[in-house]
């Protein structure tokens, strides 16, 4: 299991585990990490654990998340490295936790079946001990763990549940419940997305590939896209229609 450890002044102050899918940095009370500091942003920035790697993800912050010195958007983190956010450090480890955590509760598991043109076209992944599993695999942990400081609480998700209704394909038809804070979509080494539930609604994040997702026709590029009521997802080929309930 992944941890940060922050830091000022050379001095570590407290240490936190990622047994959560996504972990929120920021001002208010209401983040998992809070940094009473004016120079960080109400909500500053997030950490997103995809499969076994843990991404940072700046929240459009007023003075940014700068990994190892340099001002970065969104990164994948390797061991030791150094996210500085305000006069403060989060300093990163990753653990090979053995075995799944039991805390973690996931959503079922819808399959993806990558069109032939989409999977000819994609570069190979590097091989791995095991085959990437071809899912878009529901995730995060529940809320509903402690939180971080003393009287913060999670930040409530938005109220409305959402689902994602996929409209071609194999799976034309199957719908996947966003009840989570975190969804993951894609297969890893071609495509890969996240939906992030948030108070402000629900997010489309690109994660992994060439291509960035599509929402109603145009790329949503390299910045968190806010997801609005029938917006039109494509992924890997494969277009999927969002719902609110």
């Amino acid at each position: 299991m992944a941890k940060l450890l922050l830091c000022l002044d050379g001095t570590v102050v407290k240490e936190f585990r990622l047994n959560r899918e996504r972990f929120t940095v920021g001002r208010r009370p209401t983040n998992d990490i809070q940094i009473d500091n004016l120079a960080v942003s109400g909500e500053h920035a997030a950490l997103l654990t995809v499969g076994g790697d843990v991404f940072v993800e700046d929240l459009d912050s007023t003075n940014g998340t700068v990994v190892n010195g340099k001002p970065t958007k969104r990164q994948l983190l390797q061991d030791g490295d150094e996210i500085i956010i305000g006069k403060y450090m989060l300093k990163f480890w990753s653990e090979n936790a053995a075995g799944s955590d039991a805390g973690t509760d996931y959503e079922k598991t819808m399959m993806l079946r990558v069109p032939p043109a989409v999977a000819a076209a994609a570069p190979a992944p590097a091989p791995v001990a095991a085959a990437p599993r071809p899912v878009v695999a529901a995730s995060a942990a529940a809320v509903a763990a402690s939180a971080v400081q003393t009287g913060a609480r999670p930040a409530e998700p938005a109220s409305s549940p959402g689902v994602v209704k996929v409209l071609t394909g194999g799976n034309a038809g199957r719908e996947l419940m966003l009840t989570k804070n975190l969804t993951t979509l894609g297969k890893a080494g071609v495509q890969v997305a996240v939906i992030t539930r948030r108070p402000q609604g629900y997010f489309i994040t690109h994660v992994e590939g060439a291509q960035t997702p599509k929402v109603n026709g145009v790329q949503i590029g390299q910045s968190a896209r806010k997801l609005e009521e029938e917006d039109l997802i494509e992924l890997l080929g494969v277009q999927m229609a969002f719902f609110t309930h």
